[in-house]
């Protein structure tokens, strides 16, 4: 029979690949391909085989119990969260996994092709080769199954001992699970033809993915040439005869295989080294001291995450500092990935947060101190996930265990010259990295790391949400407890941090493909120099997932007993998990243009390190005169020109208030000095006449003592510098009677230490005290400050021009005559209407003594007359100045 590739793809193509109902869809039908034993006669014995399903039919224990299934196996890309891997144990069932990052065209999910001494070869994946060793063991099961049933007719026993299935999961059950399903059972000699009747059944939409049927058309041949040509072809294909060797071994050989295989090294080493990774020993394969640290309990073997890109299983040290922990991630990224990449490189900026297997996926914490100290940190890993701690040589070393997984968000890289990173091994790339004194986050060459991702809409499981989150992640500064936004929200960015426009689309797609549009209204709250701001409205996130709804992925999805697997580990919860209501964050997002300026506003003494401080130190703010700043935040956005292209980014989350909203001072200013004539919008026109008649003498005190007590704020937290030449810097209230102070990242000269932690005393976790600092704002005093009243007290409906002409006057004039034009113009800005209403002489007599008193106070502060001569030298000279401006 010969194998035409094209024939074979058209067959995959008419019987399956159909169609996929319309999302979201209730998927509860997995589909069974059953197997007999080739030598096996009897029938009636029943059957075994492979169940193809999707993530929601691996969590339904009860669905797993009645199809008999005995193993599944993972084959998304990495664990999925809350899949109850302990709940799967306790039943007898055993789970499996293989990582297959992709669910694209190109990826080798069966074999690639390489090319060998100038010869094109076919290598066999470790996926293909991990299913099959599965399914041998669950033949042998239920071989024994079958001989212990003998004899038995109509018992429990017997009911129990039917034969097994195993199930073949991924995210959708659509395209990796049933891919590889279908080659095992055509490696184990299933024909094509029925594998795919039996799909077609249940689950007609399988292997739309055209690379996929590629590969099984390929299998299918390379099988056939092996069969008939034999040794001729054995060399070509060398791992595929390998592995259908072993498959088509008798149960007998297979039986043995396994007990050689379970006795391998040290009195069965294979189990216990099964037990722990969750995956089939292959066979033949050489054990690392690695495995052996993790039978001893000094290492042990977690999942970590490179969101955007795969899974992977590293061994780390049980016990060790968060830094340490960090540093053997990066090295196992840079060493079995990065650096073997097209283009090599190496981690520069990144974060690790840790989560842990049982619990909702975004129930996580950053171990990262520009988010959140490392004395909450600690605390947070124990009330979260139970995972101590204990102080050795000063330091704080955390018990890890199997069910931690890390995931290591990467933001920069390094490029590496290809020809050197082609040559090095694993561990000479490991070596490297130690002997690296340069820190590569500090490094002026890192670029930012993005990923390419495609989606298709007739594969859900291509959907990036099914990739990774898509909802915008932050943790609370002081807390630190994890926030995740209310809906799917990816940003979009260029490359030119100039292309302004570019940044301002975003998509809210959820359970379908990513639809990028500029932002709609309120959205956007803002654009600067150096950053945009956008709206978000974000909740905290619970262990058991009860903070999602329709909008969520349906990835980690919820699980009836969840709640009571973590009352069983004893976990503490968040007090938001306690009550009904659901804090929520109304957050103005800041986003930085550019990757530079991202790593500049998250040093210690920019933006964010004093946003956390001022969090830290919230009691100085009580009056909230300074914006209130949540915490950073964590978010995917992707090119505005090439939408297939992802990053991460680092944003700053303060607290979004209607009544501020993005009213900038520099906007006051211009409408309280505007000339309502020249304004054409009739609307507008009557907003700006309705703030220049309602704004007295006393809203003008209100307003300025309301700016310099936010600048005493600022010199009470410690605060060093203020930039207060960019009025949009001061957030103004609707009602001019009050400012929030923002961007005050102070030129980058930082700001006093807020107490950290001292590590120098074994015995406890207790605060470092720091020397105190005196008050020294940095806040240009001389100039702005100066103008500002100028143009409150003179420019009200006049024009900026009027402003200056008439200062010029003044400053020019005999002491009396500038007295008295000042004296004229604040009657005509602030005393109007009460002449034109007419006054009794009493009267007339008060609003002249007063009207003298303010315009002496103004021309002394003009001229830096006494006793206002130092006025602007200091915040609290400046503040004794504005106590003393008169209002009737």
């Amino acid at each position: 029979m010969a194998f035409d590739l094209e024939s074979r793809i058209n067959l995959i193509r008419a019987t399956v690949a159909q169609p996929i109902p319309k999302q979201p869809w209730d998927d509860k039908t997995p589909a069974l391909i059953p197997f007999h034993e080739p030598a096996d006669p009897d029938t009636s014995r029943g059957v075994g085989g492979i169940i193809i399903g999707s993530a929601r039919h691996a969590s339904n224990i009860s669905l797993l119990q009645s199809m008999n299934v005995a193993a599944v196996l993972n084959c998304a890309s990495g664990g999925i969260a809350r899949l109850p891997v302990d709940e799967l144990k306790d039943c007898g069932i055993r789970y499996a996994f293989t990582n297959c990052r992709r669910d694209s065209y190109d990826y080798p999910l069966l074999h690639e092709k390489k090319n060998i001494n100038n010869e094109e070869s076919y290598v066999c994946s470790q996926h293909l080769e991990v299913a099959s060793q599965l399914f041998c063991d669950i033949r042998c099961q239920n071989n024994d199954a079958n001989q212990h049933r003998v004899g038995k007719k109509d018992t429990a026993a017997a009911v129990k001992s039917r034969p097994c299935n195993i199930l073949f999961f991924c995210v959708a059950g659509q395209n990796r699970s049933a891919a590889l399903a279908v080659a095992t059972m055509i490696l184990h000699g299933k024909p094509l033809e029925e594998c795919l009747k039996h799909c077609a059944d249940k689950r007609p939409f399988v292997l739309e993915n055209i690379g996929f049927q590629r590969q099984i058309a390929e299998l299918e041949s390379i099988l056939h040439k092996l069969k008939t040509k034999g040794a001729a072809v054995r060399n070509q294909f060398q791992s595929h005869w390998t592995l259908y060797e072993q498959a088509n071994k008798s149960l007998k050989a297979l039986q043995q295989a396994k007990r050689i295989r379970i006795a391998d090294n040290e009195n069965g080493f294979a189990t216990k080294l099964t037990s722990i990774t969750d995956r089939p020993v292959l066979a033949n394969t050489p054990h690392s001291k690695s495995e052996y640290d993790v039978l001893a309990g000094v290492k042990v073997e977690i999942e970590l995450l490179i969101p955007g890109l795969c899974t992977m299983e590293v061994r780390i040290p049980r016990e060790c500092t968060i830094p340490e922990l960090k540093r053997c991630l990066i090295q196992h990224t840079n060493a079995n990935l990065l650096s073997r990449d097209v283009h090599p490189c190496k981690v520069a900026k990144a974060w690790v947060v840790v989560a842990m297997f049982g619990y909702d996926d975004m129930y996580d914490i950053p171990l990262e101190v520009e988010a959140v100290e490392l004395k909450v940190q600690l605390k947070r890993i124990k009330s979260m996930f139970g995972l101590t701690s204990r102080i050795i040589n000063g330091l704080p070393h955390v018990v890890w265990n199997e069910r931690c997984r890390f995931a290591l968000v990467i933001f920069s890289v390094v490029r590496l010259p290809t020809q050197i990173a082609s040559k090095m091994s694993t561990d000479s790339l490991k070596a490297m990295d130690d002997q690296d004194d340069e820190d590569p986050a500090l490094s002026p060459d890192q670029v930012p790391w993005t990923f390419c991702h495609e989606e298709r809409s007739g594969a859900p499981s291509t959907f990036l949400h099914n990739l990774l989150s898509t909802h915008l992640r932050a943790w609370d500064f002081v807390t630190g407890e994890a926030l995740a936004s209310s809906v799917p929200t990816v940003f979009s960015f260029a490359e030119d941090p100039r292309d302004k426009r570019a940044f301002m689309m975003m998509s809210k797609s959820a359970n379908t493909l990513q639809q990028f549009c500029f932002g709609g209204e309120g959205d956007i709250l803002g654009m600067g120099e150096n950053a945009i701001v956008h709206r978000v409205q974000l909740s905290h996130t619970t262990p058991d997932g009860a903070h999602r709804d329709e909008n969520w992925t349906s990835v980690n999805i919820g699980l009836e007993s969840s709640g009571h697997m973590i009352t069983q580990r004893g976990a503490v919860c968040d007090s938001t998990t306690k009550n009904d209501a659901v804090e929520e964050w109304d957050a103005a997002v800041k986003r930085p243009f550019s990757l530079a300026k991202m790593l500049a506003f998250l040093q210690n003494s920019s933006e964010a390190g004093l946003a956390k401080r001022l969090r830290l130190a919230n009691l100085l703010n009580s009056d909230k005169r300074v914006l209130y700043f949540y915490g950073l935040g964590l978010g995917l956005s992707t090119n505005a020109y090439n939408q297939n292209e992802y990053k991460f980014e680092l944003m700053l989350l303060s607290k979004y208030e209607e009544e501020f909203s993005t009213y900038t001072m520099r906007e006051f200013m211009e409408e309280y000095v505007a000339v309502p004539s020249s304004v054409e919008v009739d609307e507008k026109r009557r907003a700006i006449h309705k703030l220049q008649s309602e704004f007295t003498i006393t809203s003008v005190k209100v307003f300025l003592v309301s700016l310099l007590n936010a600048f005493r704020d600022l010199t009470l937290m410690g605060v060093q510098a203020f930039d207060f030449n960019h009025l949009n810097n001061v957030l103004v209230s609707r009602d001019y009677r009050q400012v929030r102070l923002i961007d005050i990242d102070g030129n980058a000269q930082g700001s006093i230490d807020y107490p950290a932690i001292d590590f120098s005393s074994k015995s406890s976790l207790s605060p470092r005290p720091t020397p105190p600092q005196r008050p020294c704002l940095d806040v240009d005093l001389n100039i702005l400050l100066p103008s500002v009243i100028e143009q409150l007290m003179l420019g009200k409906g006049r024009g900026k021009s009027f402003v200056s002409n008439k200062r010029s006057e003044i400053w020019h004039a005999k002491e009396e005559e500038g007295k008295e034009m000042l004296r004229r113009i604040l009657v005509e800005n602030f005393y109007s209407t009460s002449n034109k209403n007419g006054l009794d002489d009493e009267a007339k007599g008060k609003l002249q003594q007063h009207v003298k008193k303010l315009a002496e106070w103004f021309y002394a502060l003009l001229k830096k007359q006494p006793p206002w001569n130092n006025w602007t030298h200091d915040i609290y000279d400046a503040m004794r100045c504005i106590d003393h401006l008169p209002i009737s």
